[in-house]
């Protein structure tokens, strides 16, 4: 789990030492970023098997991959004719799931059972404020110049009024989450919730994302797979749960690679980026229902004893 702090913190000097070269390097950053981070869904395919013991038959397999592709493509068709729209959901979306994967990941780290929808809301409210929102609060020029490309009623930035009343409720929650993990004795979760809205406060966004997404996000769903792999199949080893991993991972990774170079058309870092966001958002449906029942099935298997 040290990994993402540590580039958290460098992204954060970064910004704050030398801002004109990271502003410079932000594309680059946040595509490679998006794409290294692609492989943590892309076994999302697989999860249903690992959890429930099941061999991937190509039949079951198949049914899975196209019921996965079908919600991809309402996804993107609902990007295409209800842009804006689409990405407020996305938005929404995405501030729940990474402040869920937050919660989860925290509990299990420390020995509790993974908390139920509504528990530990205030600390998914709070990582998912820090990521999403504040952006939105404190970036609001380079915010809307990412969103825009994906929809035009996102071009111009939130109104000033709606900036302050959003950013006044990111302070609340912020405030409110650190107080309560400090209080559960918590430091190493506030620690990392303060380093979290340190970076996306002071790091322009498409640094923020790029590197959170990759090196904190993906990385921590990552490690929840490969432990997943581990304990279904006892005995193997971790660097065995690894391998399978990456096995999996390959081929879908590739494709999704694909897809953003030829969305991008070869014109540069920024319509790349724009061409990898709009991937982003179509996987981002689907994905998040399977982590939804990862996570389902981890509390049953706590509550069950398993």
């Amino acid at each position: 789990m040290a990994v993402g702090p540590v580039l958290a913190g460098a992204a954060l000097a970064g910004g704050l030492l030398v801002p004109g070269l990271v502003d410079r390097v932000a594309p680059t950053v946040a595509l490679a970023g998006i794409l290294l981070g692609v492989p943590h869904g892309a076994v999302d395919h697989m999860v249903p098997f690992w959890t429930s013991g099941r061999r991937p038959r190509p039949s079951a397999l198949g049914r899975v991959l196209a019921g996965y592709v079908a919600v991809a493509a309402v996804a993107a068709g609902a990007l295409l004719l209800a842009p804006t729209a689409t990405v407020a959901v996305f938005l929404l979306a995405s501030a729940v799931h990474f402040g869920r994967a937050e919660a989860v990941v925290s509990a299990e780290h420390a020995g509790r059972r993974v908390p139920g929808p509504a528990q530990e809301w205030l600390v998914t409210a709070a990582h998912g404020l820090a990521v999403v929102a504040l952006p939105l609060v404190l970036w609001p020029g380079p915010s809307a110049d990412v969103l825009g490309r994906l929809a035009p009623g996102w071009r111009e930035p939130l109104p000033p009024a709606v900036r302050v009343v959003l950013g006044a409720a990111v302070a609340v929650v912020l405030g409110l989450a650190l107080r309560a993990q400090l209080a559960d004795g918590r430091r190493r979760d506030a620690a990392e919730l303060a380093g979290v809205a340190a970076l996306f406060a002071v790091v322009t966004p498409l640094v923020a994302f790029g590197v959170w997404f990759a090196g904190w996000h993906a990385l921590r769903h990552t490690g929840r797979l490969v432990a997943l792999l581990d304990a279904v199949s006892p005995g193997s080893g971790r660097g065995a749960a690894v391998r399978q991993f990456g096995a999996h991972a390959a081929l879908p990774t590739a494709v999704t690679a694909v897809a953003v170079v030829v969305l991008g058309g070869g014109d540069g870092s920024a319509v790349a980026v724009s061409a990898a966001l709009g991937v982003l958002v179509a996987l981002t449906f689907p994905h998040v229902l399977t982590v939804q029942a990862l996570d389902r099935w981890v509390a049953a298997r706590d509550r069950s004893g398993a």
